[in-house]
């Protein structure tokens, strides 16, 4: 089993500096190890910038963003009708560009939690869509961290 996906939402991101609220979005793939039966390991890459990089006429010098790598460990759990919620936990490697001129690595970890719906039916591949929640901290430099609320969708080939 292989799976590919991306995320789309809203949340914030800080650093050394108050909350700025961010527009996020995330992709990431996954697939089915024979090491770990219930936990799938998923390997995605996270976005995060000042929400107002994306509204019009506005115009500053310079907008506040983070990106990452994520490495989790997911397990999910399936409900009645095509129910599921899924959990993460695991590695962030975050990218601090809160100011312009910071530009440095930082290390920490990563939660997650998402539901939805899974519409492959009682076939292996298709689509699984839904709503989470995801939060980034770390625990080196300035300690920037960020978080997500998002729609997402995953297709499993």
């Amino acid at each position: 089993m292989f799976s590919a996906g991306a995320t789309v939402g809203g949340g914030y991101l800080k650093s050394n500096s108050p909350s700025v609220g961010a527009v996020t979005t995330s992709l990431f793939i996954e697939t089915n190890t024979p090491l770990f039966s219930e936990v799938f390991p998923r390997l995605g890459y996270i976005f995060a910038k000042d929400f107002n990089a994306i509204i019009p006429n506005v115009e500053k010098p310079y907008f506040p963003w983070v990106q990452g790598i994520t490495f989790k460990g997911v397990t999910t759990q399936y409900f009645d009708s095509g129910y599921f919620l899924e959990e993460g936990v695991g590695l962030l490697a975050l990218n601090d560009r809160t100011f312009s001129d910071t530009d440095n690595w930082n290390y920490g970890v990563v939660l997650s939690i998402n539901g939805g719906f899974d519409l492959r039916g009682f076939n292996l591949d298709g689509f699984k869509l839904g709503a989470g929640a995801e939060y980034g901290i770390t625990f080196t430099n300035a300690l920037p961290q960020y978080s997500s609320i998002h729609l997402f969708t995953n297709y499993t080939f």
